[in-house]
């Protein structure tokens, strides 16, 4: 290891070669690197009964090692002890001292158990714990997740761990409202760190089409809401705009739905479904576009607007997600609707096409940018 403070990162998720999930992370963790001030180590767990090995990913090494956590989070803080004995050892094999890392910074509350566990060996390391989703404390999640007694010790386990943590960091204010509602939460300070874009990766092209493409990236799940925006798309054709293309990226359980309804509609012609791509082609993608539109209404905060908006694409949202943030409130009217106000969306989609309106934001894209704010405000902290 070298001589620069250890700056250790431990995220459930982070892209590999066979899975493109957690890209916003990997350009976290880039830009991390890139700022200098520490050396940046990825920490990954895996599930106890899946051997997973190390690995390296497009510049980042990624450590590995056990989680006894109950698949399904059937109850949470179960094999805890065993997790941390797991932890104590990669940190060993890797060649850390824990006298060395002045930072701890966990993704998802679960994880909050490691930069606990390091917190109490160095007290002088600062933890910090990451929060993506509006399900903070996991309460949804598995097979037990309508049973009160599940959620009541989720909630239980979940405050427990927030409440030793010295800074929460919400990708959006919106999820650390979330947070701050349950009882008995006390986050000793908190941050916003947006999920900013590497403008290195994507920016402005200048690709020739014809019509008015419109692109939609995201899962599809029923919180996506992509039905809201093939309605819009419906009533404009319907009204005579002929030229309008419709791309979707992205796979799910909702999917089958939308390209039955467009189907039954008599729609192909303005639709087209793709598959999830690599993230590294997606600039290509959106610099084909004229308009990016998701009306997700549950979103803590999607990369995907800010990529697109990288490239020279405004976007269109819905109300609830947490890049809305980003635009001024007296702007909404133009580009975020209700959640399912496919009226209005098409309404919006129509005013940008004739008006090709310049969208404006409150707070910078590059991810460089936003993890350098961030940096200095843990040093003056």
């Amino acid at each position: 290891m070298q001589n620069k403070k250890i700056y250790l990162v431990i995220t459930p998720i982070f892209p590999s070669e066979a899975s493109f999930r957690g890209p916003y992370i990997y350009d976290q963790v880039k830009a991390l690197m890139k700022d200098g001030r520490y050396q940046v180590v990825v920490m990954m767990p895996y599930q106890f009964y899946k051997k997973e090995s190390d690995y390296d990913y497009d510049g980042v090494h990624v450590y590995r090692f056990a989680s006894y956590c109950l698949p399904t989070n059937a109850y949470p803080g179960v094999g805890d002890c065993l997790s941390l004995s797991s932890f104590n050892k990669a940190i060993k094999r890797i060649g850390i001292h824990y006298s060395d890392i002045a930072i701890v910074h966990a993704h998802v509350t679960g994880n909050a158990i490691f930069a606990n566990y390091v917190k109490k060996i160095n007290a002088h390391v600062k933890t910090v714990l990451q929060h993506h989703g509006y399900d903070v404390l996991g309460v949804t999640n598995g097979k037990f997740a309508n049973y009160q007694w599940h959620k009541k010790r989720c909630i239980e386990y979940g405050i427990t761990l927030c409440n030793k943590i010295d800074l929460h960091v919400g990708v959006s204010n919106e999820i650390l409202k979330y947070l701050e509602a349950y009882n008995g939460i006390k986050l000793n300070r908190k941050y916003v760190l947006y999920n900013g874009v590497d403008t290195q990766k994507f920016y402005p092209m200048k690709f020739k089409h014809t019509g008015f493409n419109i692109g939609c990236v995201a899962n599809f799940w029923e919180l996506k809401d992509q039905i809201t925006l093939i309605k819009a798309v419906e009533i404009l054709v319907c009204q005579g705009y002929k030229d309008l293309h419709v791309i979707f990226i992205g796979t799910g359980y909702t999917r089958s739905f939308c390209e039955n309804y467009v189907q039954e509609h008599k729609l192909a012609e303005y639709f087209e479904f793709r598959n999830e791509v690599d993230h590294c082609k997606l600039n290509q993608f959106y610099n084909l576009l004229d308009l990016f539109v998701l009306p997700s209404y549950w979103d803590a905060f999607g990369c995907v607007y800010l990529e697109a908006y990288a490239c020279g694409v405004p976007f269109m949202s819905a109300k609830g997600t947490g890049i809305t943030e980003y635009i001024p409130e007296k702007d909404f009217s133009k580009w975020v609707i209700a959640p399912h106000d496919y009226l209005t969306l098409a309404e919006n989609i129509l005013y940008y096409k004739v008006n090709l309106n310049k969208q404006e934001l409150l707070y910078p894209i590059d991810i460089n940018i936003l993890i350098t704010q961030f940096l200095n405000d843990l040093s003056n902290e």
